[in-house]
């Protein structure tokens, strides 16, 4: 089933001390443009991320949001910082040397001071991360296909339906351009008998004149295209694989063929259903312009 570029799936995995959140998101575009934002600590887990993402989505503008909280609290590691423990010792010694201060350095008075200890995060565990990370984001990826694909469902619903009104509208031309081109060529007769003012014209030639205006607005062979291009469109909206550039490229084939037939075309009938195709083709390009 063909999906649409357009979806939001969202992942939150609570485990192991961990709270991780993945938020993924995607717009049109013609390209695949996947932007990832996550907290820096956790950069060599991207390209991981990168492979879980591109194996679920193909084209389009992505947006991924990773969020990481510990429960309870980050795990911090603290180390005595010597030199200024040596440097405040020595210090209180030199006061109570050349000032007689007496007294005693307890233990209560160095915790009190925050300089002694230097704190610092321990390494995360990569690995612990990412079994939680993993799980967030595969149920988000998974909401995110389940959108695109009902997107896709009503995308294809609609283009099939325009469809056949261009196979509708392909039937009455084909119905209409015998009539028009012999009603063309009577008048074209008609009007050469005129200007002749009574002459006999060469028949021949007239006859040869009619028959090289027929081929000229013959659009047996436009229409003979334009209904394989209809089939191999339905087609592609049945595969199960990205075609919104398969599409795009068919959809501008059909358009050319309209386009063809529109300067061949005999009478107002011909030429107004030229033009509500034209319409409908445009309709059709801008959806398609939504498929993955």
């Amino acid at each position: 089933m063909i999906k649409s570029m357009t979806g939001y799936g969202r992942g939150r995995v609570l485990a192991d001390g961990l709270d991780v959140s993945f938020e993924v998101k995607s717009v049109n575009n013609r390209y695949m443009d996947l932007n990832i934002r996550m907290p820096r600590v956790y950069a060599p887990l991207e390209e991981r991320v990168k492979a879980l993402v591109g194996a679920a989505i193909s084209r389009g503008k992505v947006d991924v949001y990773i969020g990481v909280e510990h429960l309870n609290g980050e795990c911090v590691q603290l180390s005595l910082n010597r030199e200024y423990l040596e440097g405040y010792l020595g210090v209180l010694g030199q006061i109570g040397r050349e000032y007689g201060i007496s007294g005693e350095v307890t233990l209560d008075m160095i915790a009190a001071r925050s300089e002694v200890f230097l704190a610092r995060k321990a390494e995360e565990d990569a690995e612990k991360v990412w079994l939680q990370l993993e799980r967030a984001a595969r149920e988000a990826l998974d909401a995110f296909v389940a959108m695109r694909s009902a997107e896709g469902g009503k995308l294809r619903a609609d283009l099939l339906t325009r469809l056949e009104m261009l196979r509708g509208i392909a039937a009455r031309l084909s119905g209409l351009a015998p009539e028009a081109v012999r009603a063309a060529n009577e008048k074209m007769v008609a009007r050469v008998r005129e200007l002749l003012a009574g002459a006999a014209p060469d028949e021949s030639r007239l006859l040869t004149e009619c028959a090289v205006f027929a081929d000229k607005t013959d659009v047996t062979e436009e229409l003979v295209r334009l209904s394989s291009h209809f089939g191999q469109f339905e087609t592609m909206l049945a595969e199960d694989a990205p075609v919104g550039r398969k599409c795009d490229f068919l959809v501008q084939e059909i358009n050319r063929e309209v386009n063809t037939i529109g300067s061949k075309c005999c009478g107002s009938e011909m030429t107004n259903l030229v033009i509500a195709a034209k319409s409908e083709i445009e309709k059709i390009r801008e959806q398609i312009q939504n498929l993955e």
